[in-house]
């Protein structure tokens, strides 16, 4: 495991330092015309202007006094740094994104350890959705599983492999996309992803479920990811960790959405067409493991549908991020929008 957990968060930082150096901008004047380029996070437009103004009012007065969002910090070697790199902004994103969402089911985590009570709730959930597969007909976890370990057993380290590498691949679709698609379809997935996150924190604290792995062993099921203190990684086994998070599967989810996008705006057809064998692996692989039951990953695909609707929600923490820049005396980095053409526009909905 100690190998897993050097090669993972050393892939992560490689793959955010290419990100940074093939994003940055090979030149920068002051005298740039700011209005022929787009910023990390949207304008505000005038659909924004009530709630932004209402949210701007509801800060004490002496803060939002201290607030110069017009005044230009450009010529300090922080904001000409940023503006060199305007990806290390993405890195801020993801990393506030992919800890706060951690360290909310941390302390979810913590809050009901050695609640019994609560852990037999997600046993039962988890049964019974087991139950309503079985009146439906698609309770195929148990089979499929025996299936893999008998008659394919060598395919489990491999889709373990696919399991523990949602991390990475997430991060490189973001450096993708960001490089190659308009940067206002790159922010609205930016901030899906994010909100899933927070849907999928709401759902799994509110109907607390077990994965079909940690039901009594008579339930046939085998935890194949967990079955030794060496399997997995840092990231993923740890005391902190919460077990009975399978519904909805966020795996599933995110999968789902990444191909989603890339078959949707990438103007790459090789990867138009590669993109939806992830999902399908992913499915595969929650389903072997026995991590998500089928219904799991259902209402896993689902919430992507929503965090996109809901996505401009984030945009309320805009006044921070632009207080805390005041505050630091730095310029908001922006990113040239150059004459690239979405394939789709992003504020339409889903088909």
């Amino acid at each position: 495991m100690a190998f897993k957990n050097v090669v993972e968060p050393g892939f992560i930082v490689f793959a955010f330092t290419v990100g940074a150096l093939i994003n940055r901008r090979r030149t920068y004047r002051d005298t740039d015309d700011l209005e022929a380029r787009a910023p990390l996070i949207d304008r505000r437009t005038s659909a924004d202007t009530f709630s932004y103004t209402r949210f701007l009012k509801s800060w004490p007065q002496r803060v939002i006094s201290e607030l110069d969002l017009d005044r230009k910090h450009n010529d300090n070697w922080a904001s000409r740094f940023l503006a060199k790199f305007p990806f290390l902004m993405e890195i801020w994103y993801w990393n506030w994104t992919y800890w706060s969402y951690q360290l909310m089911r941390a302390l979810s985590a913590k809050l009901i350890r050695g609640n019994k009570a609560v852990f037999a709730l997600a046993e039962s959930h988890a049964i019974k959705i087991l139950h309503l597969e079985q009146a439906l007909g698609i309770d195929i976890e148990q089979r499929f599983q025996q299936y893999i370990l008998t008659k394919h057993p060598w395919l489990m380290s491999i889709l373990a492999n696919v399991y523990y590498s949602h991390i990475s691949l997430g991060i490189c679709f973001i450096i993708y996309t960001y490089t190659f698609l308009p940067p206002q379809t790159f922010q609205r997935i930016r901030r899906t992803i994010a909100v899933d996150n927070y849907i999928a924190f709401v759902i799994l604290t509110l109907w607390r479920c077990a994965p079909p792995r940690l039901l009594p062993p008579e339930y046939g099921f085998v935890d194949v990811l967990h079955k030794s203190a060496n399997q997995g990684t840092a990231w993923n086994n740890n005391s902190f960790q919460l077990t009975i998070a399978a519904m909805p599967s966020l795996h599933c989810g995110t999968a789902f959405f990444l191909a989603f996008c890339m078959v949707r705006y990438s103007p790459h057809r090789i990867l138009r067409i590669l993109a939806p064998l992830w999902p399908a692996a992913m499915i595969v692989t929650i389903i072997a493991t026995a991590n998500h039951f089928v219904l799991d990953a259902v209402v896993g695909t689902m919430v992507p549908f929503l965090g996109w609707r809901l996505n401009r929600v984030v945009l309320i923490f805009e006044p921070w991020e632009d207080w805390l820049f005041s505050l630091l005396r730095i310029e908001k980095p922006i990113r040239s929008s150059g004459t690239e053409t979405p394939i789709k526009d992003a504020t339409e909905p889903y088909d």
